[in-house]
């Protein structure tokens, strides 16, 4: 009950902040970014290194020219040896949110994020779920509005699991 509890809040909460992400568009022109993201991922799990791969939903509320709030849904999958030295299915999701700072360039910006994630961590028939961090330094390539592409290397804490991963995304900024 508890699990379904914390995962209703963060429904809840990411419902609202795209909600009210559209009001503000539409009443105060505050600028939103939504984008899609994969890419290639280092798990760390238990003293195990595997190479996995990562996908991603993200969105942006651009609060000043230099700050925004990010937040969205991402999976990251490996498979990863046992203790008996038999591949296991690890998955990873998670929902992060964070304050990324911006500095904008001539065509784009160059930007460091700094926040924290919810997590589940299922292995073979094992879960885990909890509060993370994360960290991510990338560059994003657009006009300002309309689509856009971006690279970055993200690091996050997820209990047991440690992710870091290389991501290409396709952004599209209002």
């Amino acid at each position: 009950m508890r699990k379904v509890r914390h995962l209703f809040a963060l429904v809840v909460f990411c419902s609202t902040f795209f909600s009210s992400s559209a009001f503000a568009l539409i009443v105060a022109g505050f600028p939103v970014s939504i984008g899609v993201d994969g890419g290639v991922t280092d798990v760390k799990y238990r003293g195990q290194n595997e190479v996995g791969y990562f996908w991603g939903i993200t969105g942006n509320l651009k609060l000043n020219d230099y700050s925004s709030l990010y937040t969205g849904y991402g999976e990251t999958r490996a498979d990863i040896p046992d203790s008996f030295d038999v591949k296991q299915s690890f998955t990873s999701k998670s929902i992060p949110l964070a304050l990324q700072v911006n500095l904008p360039i001539i065509l784009g910006n160059i930007y460091l994020r700094a926040g924290g994630n919810y997590y589940q961590n299922v292995f073979g028939v094992e879960k885990e779920e909890g509060w993370g961090l994360l960290g991510a330094v990338g560059i994003k390539v657009s006009t300002g509005v309309g689509p856009g592409v971006a690279i970055e290397m993200t690091f996050q804490d997820r209990g047991d699991a440690e992710t870091s991963t290389v991501a290409v995304g396709a952004k599209f900024g209002f």
